[in-house]
């Protein structure tokens, strides 16, 4: 990774949506089997929150060009109760 020095990661990344406490959680089935909640969105919401990055090591500097969050999910369909994956 970019942001490993020669003993792990130099930093911490942490994304703080607004919303976070009241918004609804959908629990997905992993390839292994485990369940996870992840943030349930809906088309044409917004998005809203901050980013915090913490440095490991203090006075250590990160070169970059910005920072960008790309969101990655799924599409469900609910038809009588019944939710449908599309990928």
């Amino acid at each position: 990774s970019f942001l490993s020095g020669f003993f792990g990661p130099i930093c911490e990344i942490e994304v703080v949506l607004n919303d976070a406490e009241t918004r609804k959680l959908s629990e997905i089935k992993t390839e292994e089997g485990k369940l996870e909640k992840h943030y349930l969105f809906y088309d044409g919401e917004s998005v809203a929150g901050k980013v915090n990055i913490v440095f490991r090591q203090p006075g250590k500097r990160l070169e970059h060009q910005g920072i960008r969050i790309e969101f990655v999910g799924q599409i469900g369909l609910q038809r009588n109760s019944n939710i449908h994956s599309l990928q």
